[in-house]
């Protein structure tokens, strides 16, 4: 008969920021974190008024604002980095699943030109 299962082996749940293999690499990379952290604190009220952004608004908010605006204005490197972050980079999209080539059907309300002409016309004038 198999022994009685024991809770020895399992552990407490890890705490935020607690890294229970160290021989690991961090999972976050040092400068995203630092620009995400930054991106998180409140805008100066100066700032966030001059950029007609509502109260509590961080500088996250503001840069996806500016981003906007210049994408607006006309700038393709704004726009380009505004749908890659969206939809991703053109060759990390998911490729469309189906058949590559497909068949058109067109339905007619009418009946065509040919079939509407008497059977007996020609080119030949009528008297």
């Amino acid at each position: 008969m198999p022994e009685k299962p024991t809770n020895e082996n399992l552990q407490f749940p890890r705490r935020p920021g607690e890294n229970r293999n160290p021989s690991c690499a961090p999972n976050k990379l040092p400068i995203s974190g630092l620009y995400a952290e930054f991106a998180r604190k409140t805008l100066p009220d100066e700032l966030r008024l001059e950029l007609h952004l509502a109260e509590g608004a961080n500088y996250g908010n503001a840069l996806a604002r500016g981003l906007f605006d210049a994408a607006i204005k006309g700038s393709i490197p704004a726009a380009r980095e505004i749908r890659e972050a969206i939809e991703g980079k053109a060759n990390q999209r998911p490729k469309p699943v189906g058949a590559e080539s497909f068949e058109v059907i067109v339905t007619y309300e009418q009946p065509p030109l040919s079939q509407m002409l008497p059977a007996d016309s020609s080119d030949a004038p009528h008297e």
